[in-house]
């Protein structure tokens, strides 16, 4: 019986080890960004993109170019085709096309809302180093 036993044991400790389990699956997508990180690139391409439009007519071309360089930065980040799921949104910073079309003729209006354009992303800014 002990002669059973002892065979019994050396043969369970010559088994392999189970295998070790997968780790759980992450919200991180494959470039390195969270939903958060995906979410703020797609909504500054948005906001770059009416943007532009605005300061287009605004007689700043440092402001445009600082926009096209940027549109370029955040696209490169993503790691799959941007869709713009802003459209049409009306959020601060963002101008409207309704806006874009205003400032087109009227003067007060454009640097009213290329202020605002830029105030808001300043504070975006702001924000993002405190984290």
């Amino acid at each position: 019986m002990i002669v059973c036993l002892l065979a019994g044991l050396l043969a369970a400790c010559q088994q392999a080890p189970p295998p070790t389990p997968a780790p759980p699956p992450t919200s991180v997508a494959q470039g390195g960004f969270g939903q958060t990180e995906r979410a703020f690139v797609d909504l500054s391409i948005a906001t770059n993109e009416q943007a532009l439009k605005l300061l287009e007519n605004a007689g700043r071309p440092e402001l445009v170019a600082n926009r096209h360089a940027e549109l370029e930065r955040l696209r490169a980040l993503l790691d799959s085709p941007y869709v713009n799921l802003h459209e049409g949104h009306d959020m601060p910073g963002m101008p409207t096309d309704a806006e874009i079309q205003l400032a087109a003729t009227d003067l007060q209006a454009r640097d009213q809302y290329v202020r605002a354009h830029l105030t808001e992303s300043l504070k975006v800014v702001k924000v993002a180093r405190g984290h």
